[in-house]
C-alpha cells in the first residue's frame, strides 16, 4: 500500500510543477503586459475574471474528451494539467497585474527621461516587480492545485469517465472500498509532502524574492529564514562552466532574430488600420469556408442552448442564481473577518512565521472535496447547517487567496513607514489602520477578485457534492447545484446556458464592483506613498 501511495503523490506532484510552471510563465506575460497597456487591461482583465469563475466542470468537455481524442496516449495526462492550470493561473495572472501597475510613479519617469527601451523596462523593472508577488501567490496556487486535485484526476460528464494516476484517483478508490487507512495514510503522506515543499523551495523563494521589493530603507534583521535556506542560497551560488557558451549562443541567436522587426510605434494611425483591416479580412478568408461548412451544426447548437433555457425557466435559473450570490458574499465576508487579522498577526509576531505558515499551508493543501464526505454528516442536520457545510466548501477552495493577497500586500509596507510608526508609538490598531491597510488595499481587492472567482469555481461541489447528491446537497436552490446536476445527466446543452449566465453576472460585477474598487484602491495608494 505504502509503495502505491508513493506512486501516487509522485504522479500527483508531477502534474502540479507542470502547471505550476506554465502558470508562472503565462502570468508574466499577460500580467505585466495587461498593467503596462490600458487597452489591453479593457479587454484582458475581464476575460480573466469570466474564465477563473467558470467552474472548473465547464472545461470538462474540452480538456478531456477533446484533447484525449486529438493527443494520442498522453492525452489524458494533458487534460489533467490543463485542469490543474485553470485551478493555479488566474491568482498569479492578478498577482502580476497588480504588480504591474503599482510600479512606482518615480522609477516609471526615470525610465522615460533615460528613454529606457521597452526590453531594458520589462527585465529590469516590470519582471523584478513581479517576482514577489508570483512567490507570493505560489503557496495559493499550490494549495488549490491540491483543493481540486480529485476533479483533475477524476473526470466525469454523463456516462463518460477518466481517470489518471494520483492522489486524488487513489483517495476515490480508497473511499469507494471503505478504505479509510489507506485514505489517512494517503492525506499524511500528502501532507508530509507539501511540508518539504514549504521549507526547502517556497520558503527560500519568498526569502529570495525580498530583494526586489521596493523599499526605501531595508529592514536590518528581514523575515525569519530557516537553516535550509543558506544551502539554498550556497547551490545557487555555483556556478556551470558552460555558462559562457550559453550567452554565446543566446547573443548569436538575438543577432540572427531580432525581437523587435518593427517599432508600433512609430507607425501612424492609418497603417496601423490598414495592416489591422488586412489581417481581419486574411482571418475571414481563412476560417470562413469552415464556418460556411459547419453552419448547420453552428445554428442546431444555438437552438438547442436556446431550448435548454425555455425548458429550464429563466425564473429558476435567477432564483439559483440568487442564492448562489448570497452564499457567495457571506463566504467573502467570512474570508475578511478571519484571513485579515491572520495575516496582520503573521507580519506583526514574524517569530510565529516559521511555525504558522507551514501549517496553514497543510491545511489551505488538503483535498477538502476529499474529506468533507468522511464529515458531512454533521452538516446534513438541517438546512442551516447546510447552508453552513456549503459555505465551509467555499471558503476552502479560496479563502487562501485572501490571506496570501493579504500577507503579502502587508509585507510590502515600506521600513520608513514603521520607524515612523515606532517613532510615535503608535498602537497596533493604529499601525492597522493607517500604514498597513492603505498599503495592502491593491492586494486585498486582488485576492477578493480571485478568490471570488475560486468561489464560484467552487461552487459546483459546494452546493452539491458526490453522484446523485448522496454524500452532501443543500435543499435551497443553487446555480451550482443544478450545474452539477447537468454534468451527471451530461445534458451539454443546458450545461452551456448555466454556463453563459454565469459568465453574463461575472462580467456585469467585474465591470460594476471590482473594476472600480481597483481604480479606488491604486490611487489611495499613490497618494499613500506620495504623503
Amino acid at each position: 500500500m505504502l509503495s502505491e501511495i508513493i506512486s501516487a503523490v509522485f504522479s500527483s506532484w508531477t502534474r502540479i510543477v507542470i502547471a505550476l510552471s506554465i502558470s508562472v510563465v503565462a502570468a508574466f506575460l499577460v500580467g505585466i503586459y495587461s498593467g503596462r497597456s490600458r487597452t489591453a487591461e479593457k479587454i484582458v482583465i475581464p476575460i480573466l475574471d469570466v474564465l477563473q469563475s467558470v467552474p472548473i466542470l465547464g472545461f470538462f468537455p474540452v480538456a478531456v474528451f477533446l484533447l484525449a481524442e486529438a493527443i494520442p496516449i498522453i492525452g489524458y495526462e494533458v487534460a489533467s494539467i490543463f485542469l490543474l492550470f485553470t485551478c493555479t493561473f488566474w491568482n498569479l495572472a492578478f498577482a502580476t497585474y497588480e504588480a504591474a501597475r503599482s510600479i512606482p510613479h518615480t522609477i516609471i519617469e526615470v525610465a522615460d527621461l533615460s528613454d529606457l527601451p521597452q526590453r531594458e523596462r520589462l527585465r529590469k523593472i516590470y519582471m523584478p516587480a513581479a517576482i514577489p508577488k508570483i512567490a507570493d501567490q505560489l503557496p495559493a496556487s499550490l494549495a488549490n492545485a491540491f483543493y481540486f486535485l480529485a476533479a483533475s484526476e477524476v473526470i466525469t460528464l454523463g456516462e463518460k469517465e477518466a481517470r489518471v494516476a494520483g492522489v486524488g484517483t487513489l483517495v476515490m478508490n480508497y473511499l469507494t472500498a471503505g478504505n479509510y487507512t489507506g485514505i489517512a495514510l494517503t492525506l499524511s503522506v500528502t501532507a508530509a509532502s507539501i511540508v518539504a515543499a514549504y521549507l526547502l523551495v517556497l520558503t527560500p523563494l519568498l526569502s529570495y524574492s525580498d530583494k526586489y521589493r521596493f523599499d526605501v530603507v531595508k529592514a536590518e534583521g528581514g523575515p525569519a529564514r530557516p537553516a535550509i535556506y543558506g544551502l539554498y542560497t550556497r547551490a545557487l551560488s555555483i556556478r556551470i562552466p558552460l555558462r559562457g557558451g550559453f550567452s554565446q549562443i543566446s547573443a548569436l541567436a538575438q543577432r540572427a532574430t531580432p525581437i523587435q522587426l518593427v517599432n508600433i510605434r512609430h507607425m501612424s494611425a492609418d497603417i496601423k488600420r490598414a495592416i489591422l483591416f488586412i489581417a481581419v479580412i486574411a482571418a475571414l478568408a481563412f476560417l470562413s469556408p469552415r464556418i460556411y461548412a459547419n453552419i448547420d451544426d453552428i445554428i442546431l447548437a444555438v437552438v438547442s442552448v436556446a431550448e435548454a433555457g425555455v425548458r429550464l425557466g429563466l425564473p429558476n435559473i435567477g432564483v439559483a442564481l440568487g442564492f448562489s450570490v448570497i452564499r457567495l458574499l457571506a463566504c467573502l465576508s467570512v474570508m475578511l473577518a478571519v484571513t485579515v487579522p491572520l495575516a496582520y498577526l503573521v507580519v506583526e509576531k514574524p517569530r510565529t512565521r516559521a511555525l504558522l505558515l507551514p501549517a496553514l499551508q497543510i491545511i489551505a493543501s488538503l483535498p477538502s472535496p476529499l474529506i468533507f464526505p468522511l464529515i458531512s454528516g454533521l452538516f446534513t442536520a438541517s438546512n442551516l447547517t447546510r447552508e453552513l457545510g456549503a459555505i465551509l466548501l467555499m471558503l476552502m477552495g479560496s479563502i487562501w487567496y485572501v490571506f496570501f493577497s493579504a500577507l503579502s500586500g502587508f509585507s510590502r509596507v515600506h521600513e520608513e513607514y514603521l520607524e515612523l510608526s515606532r517613532l510615535y508609538r503608535l498602537s497596533v490598531l493604529q499601525r492597522f489602520r493607517y500604514i498597513y491597510l492603505p498599503f495592502a488595499t491593491p492586494s486585498l481587492v486582488t485576492g477578493l477578485i480571485t478568490a471570488s472567482g475560486g468561489a464560484w469555481n467552487t461552487i459546483i461541489v459546494a452546493e452539491r457534492l458526490g453522484e446523485g447528491g448522496k454524500i452532501f446537497e443543500v435543499n435551497s436552490p443553487g446555480l451550482g447545484k443544478i450545474m452539477s446536476e447537468l454534468a451527471e445527466y451530461g445534458d451539454l446543452a443546458a450545461l452551456t446556458f448555466t454556463l453563459i449566465v454565469l459568465t453574463a453576472f461575472i462580467v456585469a460585477m467585474n465591470r460594476l464592483l471590482w473594476h472600480r474598487l481597483y481604480e479606488y484602491s491604486s490611487k489611495a495608494l499613490r497618494i499613500h506613498e506620495q504623503s
